[in-house]
């Protein structure tokens, strides 16, 4: 009988020491499999965010180098700059805002990097060296120097339904709306609000 007592408990103790390992082997699947999944979410929101930046990156913005030194000392020559083409979709273009632009004479498919001093229904003078807008001197946010070639602008000149009249901070070395070669620009030729200047030991926003 004690024999038999004491298989039991020998027989008991094992069973109890194998189902006790299989419910750990159970529960550390458990858990590999919940960890695994949580690590295969956090990658695919990680993916997933890399693709839609890229996607708007590659939607609303592009880039363009600064070619001459018409915007100096803001921007300087050869500064690479980023574009956003989408801020117009929803904005209007503004006074001060710096903006890449077509010429409807260019022949050269090149992209103009200049401010916007006059929006439409302004009327744009230069006298006595000083940018006039509305019969108020200009508040130039770039410190400008006394201008010297008044162009089209001798006289003055009112902006119509859709035009934007844009100078180069460089007011004395910079081709931009006073010439007839640009003149006054419409919408349709700006390219988008330059912002950011992505150039080694130049990198920053653009006011």
């Amino acid at each position: 009988m004690w024999f038999r007592d004491l298989i039991d408990k020998i027989k008991n103790f094992f069973e109890h020491r194998f189902s006790r390992g299989l419910n750990f082997q159970r529960r550390r699947r458990r858990f590999k499999i919940k960890e695994l999944q949580t690590i295969a979410i956090n990658v695919g929101i990680i993916v997933l965010v890399v693709l839609l930046s890229f996607l708007l990156v590659f939607t609303f913005f592009t880039s363009v180098k600064m070619a001459g030194v018409s915007m100096k000392p803001t921007i300087e020559d050869n500064t690479n700059l980023l574009i956003n083409r989408g801020s117009y979709l929803i904005f209007k273009p503004s006074h001060n805002h710096i903006v890449a632009f077509e010429s409807l004479s260019n022949e050269q498919d090149t992209t103009y990097v200049k401010r916007i001093v006059g929006v439409p229904g302004d009327k744009i003078t230069i006298k006595s060296g000083r940018l006039y807008v509305n019969g108020e001197k200009y508040d130039d946010v770039a410190d400008t120097e006394a201008i010297t070639y008044k162009g089209i602008v001798e006289s003055e000149l009112t902006l119509g339904n859709d035009e934007y009249f844009v100078l180069g901070d460089n007011r004395n070395n910079s081709e931009d709306s006073r010439y007839p070669s640009i003149g006054v620009i419409s919408k349709e030729q700006i390219k988008g609000k330059v912002w950011f200047k992505t150039s080694f030991g130049d990198f920053g926003i653009v006011n």
